[in-house]
This record gives structure tokens, sequence and C-alpha cells, in this order.
């Protein structure tokens, strides 16, 4: 009888063993995944912002952060949401970190100016097809024709085009294309081109 009691209680304890073993090897594991972040927040911040004003202007955005499990975390900022930039360009630099300490940062640029020049990094990928013969004069000045109507791509110019006859475009405004892919150029530089097709009546808006 006493055997059949002690039997008995071993296997009424034996669940509980299970579950308990169960729990304290989830804890661990947990534990042991969360010790092993090492992964950095992600920073979400708008494109580069441009303002046309000719004096200091207050400029809003939104800067959000994540960790790896997708909660948001606070971020800041050197130039608050609000703050007045300055005409000109002003780099605004984001700064995050998350309970385990990993760190992230980012920046972003913001212009202020009357007559600026905004031109997105991607447009060097559709310019890098027509400098390598990928795609017409035609076809490119077309596209340009299309991000500026959008306002996508801004660049100053004068709106009495001098009229040519000829619709190729000249081989300079290639060469200064190719240098601005490559970095050698500003965004200023290689707006020259754009400016001198617009005043010339090649790209028309």
């Amino acid at each position: 009888m006493v055997s059949g009691l002690v039997s008995e209680m071993r296997w009424s304890i034996l669940p509980l063993f299970v579950v308990f073993s169960m729990l304290v090897l989830q804890v661990v594991t947990e534990n042991e995944a969360f010790a092993s972040d090492s992964l950095k927040p992600v920073i979400t911040t708008p494109e580069d912002i441009y303002v046309t004003s000719k004096i200091p202007t207050s400029v809003f955005y939104s800067v959000t952060a994540v960790d790896n499990t997708n909660k948001q975390i606070p971020v800041i900022c050197d130039k608050g949401i609000g703050h007045i930039f300055n005409p000109g360009k002003t780099t605004v630099r984001c700064y995050t970190v998350d309970s385990l300490g990993n760190e992230a940062r980012t920046s972003f640029v913001v212009t202020v100016g009357y007559e600026i020049v905004k031109i997105p990094n991607w447009f060097k990928l559709t310019t890098g097809y027509w400098v390598n013969n990928q795609m017409s004069d035609t076809e490119y000045a077309k596209t340009l024709e299309f991000l500026l109507e959008n306002k996508i791509i801004h660049v100053p110019y004068s709106n009495h085009s001098k009229e040519i006859t000829n619709s190729e475009i000249p081989i300079w405004i290639k060469t200064n294309s190719q240098k601005w892919i490559q970095g050698n150029a500003s965004d200023d530089e290689f707006s020259i081109g754009i400016q001198w097709m617009l005043e010339r009546g090649l790209v028309k808006i």
C-alpha cells in the first residue's frame, strides 16, 4: 500500500516537474536572446527637405525610431521639430539608443532658400542610363520635364527660353552628368546643365 502511494505521488509530481522545467527553459532562452541582441535601432527620417523662403523659416518634420522588436523608442535630433532654419543648407543629426545600449545615428539636410536646387539621389541611376546611351536625349528630356513639372526636381531658371533647332543635348552636359554620378560634382553643378536645357527649350515645363 505504501509503495502504491509513493508511486501515485511520483506520477502526480512528474507533470509539475515537466511544466516547471519548460518554464525555466523558456526564461533561459528569452534571457539568452535578450542578452545577445546587438541589432541597432532603426531611425526613420524624412528625405532631404527643401523650403522656398528668403528669410529664416520654421520647419516641421517627423522622425521615429524602433528597436529590433519593432517597439517605438525615443529619438533626439539636434535641431528640434519647428526649429527656425536660416537660409542655406543645414544638416539635422538624429540619435537613439535602445534598452540594451545599441545606438543608431542618421541625418538629413534642410535647405532654405529662394533659388534652391532639389535633385533626388536616385536620379543618378536614370541619368546613368542616358550617359551610357541606354536612353535617348528625347527620352531623358521628357523624364526631366515630368520630374520638374511635378516638383520632384527643382532648379532655378529663366522662363524666357531661347529656342534652338537642334534637339541634341551638348556633350559637355553629359560629361558633367558623369562627374555628378561619380560624386565628383555637386547637385548645384549638375543643375547648370538642366538650367541650360530649360533656357534653350530642350526641356519645357
